[in-house]
């Protein structure tokens, strides 16, 4: 018999992973690389359920690649729901109609499950940042292995933001780290904890260096951008995988923040704002008609709302920030769940060899009892009472409105009357297709295994929202974890204040208003949303330029300390992409020849002048601070 609390199981799940990955040198054919992934997916299930109620500790693999994991209810909570969705996405994959190449999307598939586990496992802060860099490395092969040649720009995108704003600050903050704790086999986050007073520097670096990380994984605002291009052109059943690993940028906001760093106001509200903008990528949704990327700009406003959620929980503390980090967790699941349910409904339409757009949705929509379970899931991201985000909201809400802070407050009524679109988003799909779609289509089966995982999520994520005593249990865990406080019951989480009164008054009235503006002609609304577009337009813009003017600063400044460019070519790098072909500059006597420069130039020029010698000593340590910035940049 396995004994779980060695972490037996966790390596049983990475060995069944590392089959599938080659399972198509047998067999060239993708979907032998599946049943392997259905057992690792349920043993991640399996462990991550256990390790909720009990820990779950011990070492996995071996040589460098050993691992100290464990896994307590914060962790199992998310690695039981990434093993959740591994699952159900690897028995859609069976009978999914597509064409990837065999044993590289085998790697990927399997490769990027194995890593978020090993993610979302370890306690080792190195292994930690190697993982996050596995995940990148994977999905961006999962994205080329499924996707057309024209997809290879989307795919460097992705890669730079996931390296530049991912791994970098991540390995930044790992180094400052070690420095604090003094051991690689001991860099746990508790180790860190209790290390905070040896840090090299203030802890304000710490959260400057893990928050980027966090923001590029979960897709939140300024680094948003890669979701909508990624997810219009995966193939839909591997969406859900992405929305999981969205997830784990919760799970170390959580891990960090919460857990291991000091709780700082000023950080809750930097994450609050920053998700208060990402609710207003739903707005886009209103121009689309490509229902992938429709659905894809509502992912992040929902990732956006458990980032102000999170946010909120920092700054408030106590029994209301308690109530907020509750609703936190519950809004991320609920998303994974009925965002899951959304994009396998639009893999049904992918099957028919189709593109998932407004009229080709009457096939999915035309006599199947898989339509009921889809709108289910398509109203539960509405907020329509008693669905899931209806539920999750009202606790954010309460929290939100049930103190006199200020900024939340604007923040929340903000977050509040985006809510609305999302319904309105929904109805105007629905119209326009009864409106503009005449032409009948013939009703083709979808496959049973397509039909039974799109309405097993999709009744999951229904069940769960309504009857929230499923994974109460669960979360009570969670948050003396996190909190130290313990949930005396459900109900006094939800009636903590009286300002649940405002926050179920807000609900209703923008479900009501969501209704109302769904109804209205297209242009009536269009003109309504021109302002918030403008807006967005601004936003776009304002992040467009300083991501330019930072990739210039990189090639015309730092690219030829880094690699070896002759001086009348670096005018025609324009891009990353050109720059690959030149060789890495090795450390030799040619590093020093501007900084010598440097000094014969100070040299003259103080034989001419009186210098003020505080100045030109602060110079001196400027120049060389940034000597050694780029010296450590290039070994």
């Amino acid at each position: 018999m396995i004994a779980l609390t060695n972490a037996s199981v966790l390596s049983l799940a990475l060995a069944f992973f590392a089959l599938g990955s080659v399972a198509p040198l047998f067999k060239w054919d993708f979907r032998v690389s599946l049943p392997p992934a259905i057992v690792g997916s349920l043993l991640t299930l399996l462990a991550g359920a256990y390790g909720i109620s009990r820990e779950i500790k011990g070492e996995i693999l071996f040589g460098l690649l050993k691992t100290g994991v464990k896994v307590e209810p914060l962790n199992g909570f998310f690695m039981a729901f990434l093993g959740l969705i591994g699952l159900f996405v690897s028995l859609y994959l069976l009978h999914y109609d597509m064409k990837p190449r065999h044993l590289t999307f085998a790697i990927a598939y399997n490769g990027t499950l194995a890593s978020a586990l090993l993610f979302l496992a370890t306690d080792n802060l190195e292994k930690l940042a190697f993982s996050y860099e596995l995940m990148a490395v994977f999905t961006l092969a999962l994205f080329l292995s499924t996707v057309p040649k024209r997809g290879r720009v989307t795919a460097r995108n992705y890669i730079i933001l996931t390296q530049v704003f991912g791994i970098i600050p991540l390995l930044m903050a790992t180094s400052l780290a070690y420095s604090a704790v003094g051991s690689l086999h001991g860099l746990t986050f508790e180790a860190l904890r209790e290390g905070l007073d040896r840090l090299p520097v203030g802890v304000w670096l710490l959260y400057a260096l893990y928050l980027p990380p966090v923001l590029v994984r979960s897709g939140v605002f300024p680094f948003h951008t890669w979701i909508p291009r990624v997810y219009q052109r995966l193939p839909s059943p591997l969406v859900p995988v992405f929305i999981a690993l969205e997830g784990t940028g919760v799970y170390l906001s959580l891990r960090v923040f919460f857990e291991t760093l000091p709780n700082s106001p000023v950080v809750g509200y930097v994450i609050a704002f920053l998700g208060t903008i990402s609710v207003f990528a739903t707005l886009y949704s209103f121009k689309e008609i490509r229902l992938k990327t429709k659905f894809a700009y509502h992912s992040v406003m929902d990732v956006g709302v458990s980032y102000f959620a999170l946010g909120s929980a920092i700054v408030l503390g106590g029994e209301l920030g308690t109530v907020a980090l509750v609703g936190t967790i519950l809004h991320t699941l609920y998303q994974t769940l009925y965002k899951s349910a959304i994009f396998f409904g639009l893999g049904a339409i992918e099957h028919y060899g189709e593109e998932p757009n407004i009229c080709s949705l009457r096939k999915l929509l035309k006599g199947h009892v898989i339509t009921l379970l889809i709108s289910l899931s398509a109203f539960s991201m509405a907020g329509v009472p008693p669905l899931a985000a209806f539920i999750s909201k009202w606790l954010i809400y309460e929290a939100s409105f049930g103190t006199t802070n200020a900024h939340l407050w604007i923040m929340g009524i903000t977050v509040a009357f985006l809510g609305l679109f999302p319904l309105a988003s929904i109805l105007q799909v629905r119209r326009i297709n009864r409106l503009l779609c005449k032409r009948e289509v013939e009703r083709e089966e979808v496959p049973l295994y397509i039909r039974s995982v799109t309405g097993v999520v999709a009744l999951l994520g229904f069940l769960v929202a309504v009857f929230p005593l499923l994974v109460f249990p669960w979360l009570q865990h969670i948050v003396k974890e996190l909190t130290g406080f313990e949930i005396e019951s459900l109900s006094k989480t939800f009636f903590v204040s009286p300002s649940v009164t405002i926050a179920v008054a807000l609900l209703l009235i923008s479900t009501y208003a969501g209704w109302r503006m769904g109804r209205m002609p297209t242009d009536r609304a269009s003109e309504l949303l021109l302002i918030f577009y403008n807006v967005g337009d601004i936003l776009r813009f304002t992040a467009n330029f300083f991501l330019n003017r930072g990739k210039r600063a990189y090639l015309n400044y730092v690219l030829p300390f880094i690699k070896v460019v002759p001086k009348h070519e670096l005018p025609l790098i324009k891009d990353y992409g050109d720059a690959l072909d030149y060789p890495v500059r090795h450390l030799d006597e040619a590093m020093f020849i501007p900084l010598i420069r440097l000094f014969e130039k100070l040299a003259g020029w103080s034989g001419e002048r009186n210098l003020d010698m505080n100045a030109l000593i602060s110079g001196f340590a400027i120049a060389l601070a940034l000597l050694i910035v780029l010296l450590g940049v290039v070994s």
